[in-house]
This record gives structure tokens, C-alpha cells and sequence, in this order.
């Protein structure tokens, strides 16, 4: 067609277009919905206008996908809860709080921006590294390793330097962390003792590795069970920082994470058919209703469903009076095996009357001076859609 308001010389008249409505009424029920489609995609008529495309599929007798349409929820049933992301403080390796810290979290649904604390706690400030002395007639020496960034021992000092001790005495570190393999042995030498024997200096032969402090860390947990690691999201770093007497002051985030979304309870759908999904909403903690959020491919009226709670609820899962739904598909009423189709345009079987119905629309569309073709509808990988330009 010349443009969008002028018909071109092949569009069909009047006796065409019953002969196709009486004869082949699939071929005439798809170029009906394929225009409709056109219609609701087009936009003003403006001659000489932009291209435009629309893609047609899913819905037409020889493209349909049998997909959920709604759920209906019978009975709410009762115990279903909502789990959302909080947070745990892990305290140094060894210690026990003397009061237990708590906090809250700000989320935008994904991201974790913000610890906010309820209470700090006692008791949660850095263990470090510590030193001993082997002697057999030394007292009383207190040595502390000065630990760099790479927990590395770099110096020592002589906190108090005691008595009776030789220069063969050994000096050993011991790590405040959990060992590892990996880390090596710091390796100390006493050079120097005074006369009453007390330690003048002790220089280090070997700075080893993994002897930083052991700090109070977090954790993010299930808000329904505080022991286990919250079962959505991850990568959330944060570090914190106390008082001296180990009171939590706050927690600096160095990575916000992703992915801490509250877990809903959620409909498990039992067929054939795949790849629906749905959103569960609660009223208290029944079940109030089930949006469907795509409704998947190949589904049969046979389907059925049981609404689960997040895997962090209580036993039993699903709870002792669970939600009752009936699941509702979309139904077929053209006749036809929308599979089939594609078979024959991908040429992974004949079928005569089939690929005539196929060329028929392309005809048609093209008569129209319409640009369309077939495609697979990546929705189902085995169904078609057309595309459609002018």
C-alpha cells in the first residue's frame, strides 16, 4: 500500500474475504486477531509516517499458549508467614557478650543501605593476637605483637619486661582468628636481657601472616529463624566498629549487597506445564489472594497447587491448615495444536493443509503491502509468532 490510509491494489474484496470466513474459518479467525492487533499497535494515520512493528502470538488459534490464567484461593488456611532479612553480630572468636547486641536494617527491597542499632551490646570489641615466653626460671614478662594491615607481626613490645629470663628462651604468637593452613609461623628471637634476666628486646625473625585481630562481624539471618543465613541475597559486607568497652557503636557498609527481597510464602503448581509464575499476598497469616505474574506454557486443566512457606518457617511445611486454590488455565476453543504449526514451519513435519493456512496469512498480509513473517515465540521455543511491519 502506498501509505497507511491508501489501500493498496491487493487488498481483498468483499467476496475474498467471506470466501475465507466460510471456507478456512481458522485462516480467517488468525488475520482477524492478527488485525486487531495491528489496529491496537498503530498510531494516528499519518501519511508518509514512521515504520512500525508489532509482534502477534500466544493468543491465536494457530499460535496459543495454554498458560494459567488466575488462581482462585478457596481457603486462606492459616500459618503462613513472611521471612525478611535481619541481622546477627558474630562476636571475636572465643568470646562470649556481656549483653547481646541488636539492630535493624533498612532495605530498598534488594540493597541493604543502612544498620541501625537498638541496642550496642557489652563485650564485642577486637580480640587481638597474644605472646608467651618459654622459660624455665623466667616471671612475669608481658610482651603484645604489633600487627600490621596484612596480619603480619612487625614488632614487638615489652609491655612489662620481667625477670629471670635467657636469651634461648622461646618466644611464641598465638593467632586470635580461626587457623588456616595457609598462614605461616611468625619466628621470634629474645637479643637482649638485663641483668635480673629481665627482656630487653626481642626482634623478629619471621613476620608469619594471619595474626590480626579477631572482630566482631555480621551476619544477615532469617527475621522467622535468627540462626540460619537469610536464604535470599548475598554479598553484603559490613564492618564494625566499637567502644572500648566493646559496646557496638555502628556498622560501615562496604558493600550493600543484593538480591534481600522479603520471601513469600509461594504457590508450588503441580502438571505438566512450566514457567508460571505468581505472587502470593497474605492477609495476617492466611493466604488472601494469588496474583499470577506470567503464566507459563503448556498447562492443563488437571493442574493444582500448594501454597509453601519460606523454607526458614517452622514445620510442618506447608502448614497443618494449608491455603486451598484452584488453578485456572486458559482452554483451547479454536481446535487446533498451536505445536503443530511451528512443526511445519520449521519443517519438522509436512503437513499440507497446515502450510496452507500459513501461506494464506502471509498472503493475505502481504496483499495488504504489510511486511510479516514467522518466528518462534521464545516464550514456548515451539510455537510460532508473527511479525508484523508497515
Amino acid at each position: 500500500m502506498s501509505d497507511c490510509c491508501t489501500p493498496g491494489t491487493g487488498f481483498p474484496n468483499a467476496s475474498t474475504m467471506e470466501q475465507l470466513a466460510t471456507n478456512f474459518p481458522v485462516v480467517w479467525k488468525e488475520i482477524c486477531m492478527i488485525q486487531q492487533a495491528i489496529l491496537a499497535a498503530s498510531s494516528q494515520c499519518t501519511p508518509d509516517g514512521g515504520q512500525m512493528c508489532t509482534t502477534v502470538g500466544g493468543n491465536t488459534p494457530m499460535t496459543f499458549i495454554a498458560g494459567v490464567d488466575t488462581v482462585t484461593v478457596v481457603n486462606g488456611g492459616t500459618g503462613y508467614f513472611i521471612d525478611t532479612p535481619s541481622i546477627s553480630f558474630i562476636p571475636p572468636l572465643g568470646v562470649t557478650p556481656g549483653s547481646i547486641a541488636s539492630a535493624t536494617l533498612t532495605t530498598n527491597g534488594g540493597n541493604i543501605l543502612s544498620v541501625n542499632m537498638v541496642s550496642g551490646g557489652l563485650g564485642y570489641q577486637p580480640v587481638p593476637a597474644t605472646m608467651s615466653v618459654s622459660s624455665v626460671l623466667g616471671l612475669n614478662a608481658v610482651l603484645e605483637p604489633l600487627v600490621n594491615a596484612a596480619g603480619q607481626i612487625v614488632n614487638v613490645n615489652i609491655v612489662n619486661a620481667g625477670t629471670g629470663y635467657v636469651l634461648g628462651d622461646t618466644v611464641t604468637a598465638t593467632r586470635a582468628i580461626l587457623p588456616n593452613i595457609a598462614y605461616v609461623d611468625a619466628v621470634f628471637k629474645i637479643t637482649v636481657v638485663g641483668v635480673l634476666g629481665e627482656i630487653v628486646a626481642v626482634a623478629v625473625l619471621n613476620p608469619g601472616s594471619g595474626y590480626e585481630d579477631s572482630v566482631t562481624t555480621v551476619q544477615i539471618v532469617s527475621t522467622l529463624n535468627p540462626l540460619l543465613p537469610y536464604p535470599l541475597g548475598g554479598s553484603f559486607i559490613g564492618s564494625v566498629t566499637t567502644d572500648l568497652v566493646g559496646t557496638i557503636t555502628g556498622v560501615v557498609i562496604s558493600n550493600v549487597g543484593a538480591g534481600y527481597t522479603n520471601f513469600l510464602p509461594y504457590l508450588v503448581i503441580t502438571d505438566p506445564g512450566t514457567g508460571a509464575t505468581t505472587v502470593v499476598t497474605l492477609l495476617a497469616n492466611s493466604v488472601a489472594s494469588i496474583a499470577v505474574t506470567s503464566p507459563g506454557t503448556n498447562y492443563t486443566i488437571a493442574a493444582t497447587g500448594t501454597v509453601l512457606n519460606p523454607p526458614t518457617a517452622a514445620l510442618p511445611n506447608p502448614p497443618a491448615l494449608p491455603a486451598v486454590v484452584t488453578i485456572n488455565t486458559s482452554v483451547n476453543t479454536f481446535g487446533t495444536n498451536p505445536n503443530l504449526y511451528w512443526q511445519v514451519w520449521t519443517g519438522a513435519t509436512t503437513n499440507k493443509p497446515i502450510q496452507q493456512q500459513l501461506n494464506s496469512v502471509l498472503s493475505y498480509f502481504k496483499g495488504l503491502g504489510y511486511t510479516i513473517i514467522i518466528q518462534t515465540n521464545p516464550a514456548t521455543g515451539s510455537t510460532i509468532q508473527w511479525k508484523i511491519c508497515w
